[in-house]
């Protein structure tokens, strides 16, 4: 196996879905980062709290876009509770 491979030719593994690999937005190509969909505020210690979202939120339903090209990346109603 060479190291530029992407898919192992023994077992067939994608080394490309790895969790390390960062997502990309669907239409331009960037690579996306959970920082770039909310706000963080430091605390005295230097860790890191979320302040807000930065997508649109209607009731429960948040709206996720791409903060490059801003195009709909999708929906989540992870604020319902």
């Amino acid at each position: 196996m060479d190291i530029d491979d992407n898919i192992c030719s023994k077992c067939g593994f994608d080394f490309s879905l790895h969790p390390r690999v960062n997502p990309k937005c669907p239409y331009c190509e960037k690579e996306l980062h959970l920082q770039d969909f909310f706000t963080f505020k430091l605390d005295k210690k230097g860790g890191k709290t979320v302040v807000g979202f930065l997508g649109e939120s209607v009731r429960f339903l948040q709206m996720y876009h791409c903060p490059f090209c801003g195009k709909i990346l999708g929906f989540s109603n992870a604020g319902y509770t």
